[in-house]
């Protein structure tokens, strides 16, 4: 039979030793590499929850709660709340252009004038 283990020496067993040390400081807060940690900020961004959608289809997505918030609003069977978590689900997506935000926020805006005592359209 031919023996397939894998030998080390001191030298290897200390250079594997200190590998684990430093991955376990850089776990914990410590160096790495002989560089230190940097605490990252998150932008608003990144704070957001993910969203399902791209920003190719965020248009369609726009489009129908923009159709269903109208349509709903005359029969209330989802209710104010259900429809404003979904309008900042949508904002929550990576890459947003200006001109889709925009149509967002005008929805946005409807849930406001609403809870400020004004009928919307």
């Amino acid at each position: 039979m031919q023996d397939n283990s894998i030998r080390y020496d001191a030298a290897d067993e200390q250079r594997l030793q200190s590998l684990l040390a430093q991955e376990r400081d850089s776990q914990t807060g410590g160096t790495r590499a002989g560089r230190e940690k940097t605490i990252q900020v998150k932008t608003e961004t990144e704070r957001r929850p993910n969203s399902p959608y791209t920003v190719h289809t965020l248009d369609t997505a726009i489009a129908h709660l923009e159709s269903a918030i109208s349509a709903d609003k005359a029969m209330a069977i989802f209710g104010a709340s259900y429809w404003h978590s979904r309008v900042l689900e949508l904002r929550s997506t990576p890459g947003i252009l200006h001109i889709q935000e925009r149509r967002l926020q005008c929805l946005l805006d409807r849930f406001a004038a609403k809870s400020g005592g004004q009928e919307v359209d």
